[in-house]
């Protein structure tokens, strides 16, 4: 009989289940190549596909605080230098704390990111603000 104990398997809360599963659905219906929601400090909730696709300039900005601070994607994103990365993005802000992005490449449909992205970010802040179930 052996004295090493097991670690703690990590059990995701339901809603945390449910910000994967919906991470999920935007990375399908907008054929993107990532989708991250981070939070106000930058720290990754939910991604669908990989995280390595997203470049590091970018990567680096994206955080609640950083948006809520410039004031705007734009703002936000001006200094970031893009030149050479194979991916457009989409960025939203989701109920004043978190970051949704949305990477993609020309095969995605733009109309279609911006539409998922919009109606997403509705979602996500619903179940961002919505009661831990006991």
């Amino acid at each position: 009989m052996s004295d090493v104990t097991a670690p703690p398997r990590f059990v995701p809360t339901e809603k945390q289940l449910a910000l994967f599963r919906a991470v999920e659905d935007i990375h399908d219906l907008t054929q993107a190549i990532t989708v991250l929601l981070v939070d106000e400090n930058g720290e990754l909730v939910a991604v669908s596909g990989d995280e390595n696709d997203v470049p590091a300039t970018l990567r680096a900005v994206l955080s609640g605080k950083q948006l809520a601070e410039a004031g705007s994607v734009r703002v936000l994103l001006e200094d970031v230098d893009l030149a050479g990365a194979p991916v457009n993005v989409t960025v939203y802000d989701v109920d004043g704390t978190h970051v949704l992005a949305i990477f993609f490449d020309a095969e995605a449909d733009l109309v279609t990111v911006q539409q998922v992205g919009k109606e997403a970010r509705e979602m996500l802040a619903e179940i961002l603000s919505a009661p831990l179930a006991s």
